[in-house]
Formats: structure tokens, C-alpha cells, sequence
């Protein structure tokens, strides 16, 4: 419960930011969510998952349009979630952070960032997808 305030609280303080910030901390949240120890199967996807979001926050970074002090790089995650849990959160902070990462302003600058990120958040959660698969999640969570 501490750690999901924490969350709320972290959230909260972005706000006024660009939504890049706040899909940051999300692709950070998703990132760790996806190297809790798993089977060796579902493993392997959330390896890939774990690799295209690492890619979609260094095309953010890239942008060069983030104050540094304002990063969350570790964020705090709720350890106590269920792995059916774990999966749904996970997927929940991927479409997030795509959704604000669309959010940003349509200029020439940021848009070629913001196709490359929204790509790599498209191919982590197609590894999330196989993971769940592979996990046998994939009807509990739904769609994605």
C-alpha cells in the first residue's frame, strides 16, 4: 500500500511536466515489473519486453527535452502484486505511457522521437502478449 502511494504520490508531483515525463516513469515502473523472476519461458519474452522498453526511454532521452532532475529512474514498484497482477499492471503502464507520449505537442522536433518510442512501447507489448501466452495470463488479462 506504501509503495502504490509512493506511485500516486510521484505521479502527482508530474504533473505540470510534459507527458513524456510522466511516460517515462511509467516505461521505468513497466521495465522493472518485467525482470521479476519468472519462469525460463516467460522469461525470455519479458527479456525482449524489458529490451524494447529500454530503447523507447533512450529515444525520449534522446530528444534532449528532459530535465534530468526531474527523472525517475527507479521508481518504486508494489512487490506484493500477484503475477496475474503483475502482467495486467504491466500492460496498463505500456498503453499508458504510449498514450501520453502521444500526448506531446505535433512538432517536426519531437515527432520522429515519439514515432520510435511508441514503436518500441508497440514491441514490448507484443513480448508482454507472449509472455502472458506463455505464462497462460493471456485470457485472464484480455486483450492488448
Amino acid at each position: 500500500m506504501t509503495v502504490l502511494l509512493l506511485a500516486s504520490a510521484a505521479a502527482k508531483a508530474q504533473q505540470g511536466h510534459p507527458h513524456y515525463l510522466t511516460a517515462r516513469t511509467d516505461l521505468r515502473t513497466a521495465q522493472l515489473l518485467a525482470r521479476v523472476q519468472e519462469q525460463p519461458n516467460v522469461h525470455l519474452s519479458l527479456e525482449t519486453a524489458d529490451r524494447a522498453i529500454d530503447a523507447a526511454v533512450k529515444e525520449i532521452d534522446k530528444a534532449a527535452v528532459i530535465d534530468r532532475k526531474d527523472l525517475a529512474d527507479h521508481p518504486p514498484i508494489d512487490a506484493n502484486l500477484t503475477r496475474l497482477d503483475r502482467f495486467r499492471k504491466l500492460v496498463e503502464l505500456l498503453r499508458d505511457a504510449r498514450t501520453d507520449i502521444g500526448n506531446e505537442e505535433d512538432n517536426q522536433a519531437s515527432r520522429k522521437w515519439r514515432n520510435a518510442a511508441v514503436a518500441h512501447i508497440n514491441d514490448a507489448l507484443k513480448s508482454v502478449r507472449q509472455a502472458a501466452v506463455e505464462a497462460k495470463l493471456d485470457r485472464q488479462i484480455g486483450d492488448f
